[in-house]
């Protein structure tokens, strides 16, 4: 299947910025980082010893409402755990995160977001990378369903999403330990073991199993994930210093 296309600093005006866009999905995400900042109003909030973690999600077409602000807490509650914000110049400081949905399937008001959290997620870490926030790890996201018949599908559309018995985000920390695991729907464990399998494939290219073996895994789901972002911020690095290498 085509993969996702991410760039970095495609914003001038940010500390640190991203573009991705997943064809399978529809998704297309614009992410800028600003940090470390002063938060204004927010001193009652700050935290003595630790940096404080905004985000903002903005839908394309539509005020922003419940569904936002439920996606927003995950972004922030995933993001922060990564965050070093005990390092110098972060304590009682902002990191603020805005992603933007610029193209794609946009989701209605009522509809599930777990369809596009991956998205988000990835552009999300791509911008704190391109904006040099000091990060413990990496992280690799995907979304997966599963229909009536038991069938998985990677990365599904809104109509396939709907129409669901169940739907399943997943996220590995660059270490392999299972990051985010946000479930909706009816199923059992042995699908859900089926769906994490299935997703460390997709993420890494490798499968975890019952005795901690970890496995190669043959897939037609293309690139692991983890090396998209990997070569996103390697294609970035090469440009960057380019001028240095062609003067060597």
């Amino acid at each position: 299947m085509v993969g996702p296309t991410a760039s970095l600093s495609p914003l001038v005006r940010a500390d640190g910025s991203a573009s991705y866009q997943c064809p399978s999905t529809g998704s297309n995400i614009l992410g800028s980082v600003n940090a470390p900042v002063e938060l204004p109003g927010r001193r009652d909030a700050l935290k003595p010893e630790d940096a404080t973690v905004e985000v903002f999600v903005k839908p394309g077409t539509a005020p922003a409402s419940v569904g936002e602000r439920y996606v927003e807490g995950i972004i922030r509650g995933v993001v922060g755990r990564l965050i070093l914000g005990r390092e110098r110049g972060y304590q009682r400081r902002g990191v603020v995160i805005t992603l933007a949905i610029v193209g794609g399937e946009n989701v209605s008001r009522g509809d599930s977001y777990l369809t596009l959290l991956p998205a988000l997620l990835h552009t999300a870490l791509l911008a704190l990378l391109s904006a040099s926030v000091p990060l413990s790890m990496t992280f690799s996201a995907t979304v997966l369903s599963v229909d009536a018949a038991g069938k998985i599908t990677r990365e599904p559309s809104a109509e396939d999403a709907a129409a669901a018995k169940s739907l399943h985000v997943l996220a590995f920390s660059s270490k392999g330990h299972l990051l985010l695991n946000e479930s909706q729907g009816a199923f059992d464990f042995d699908t859900w073991e089926r769906v994490r399998e299935r997703a460390s494939a997709i993420c890494h290219g490798t499968s975890v199993g019952e005795d901690g073996d970890v496995a190669m895994v043959e897939s037609a789901d293309g690139q692991p994930l983890e090396g998209t972002i990997r070569e996103t911020v390697e294609d970035q690095v090469h440009r960057d210093y380019s001028w240095k290498i062609d003067a060597a």
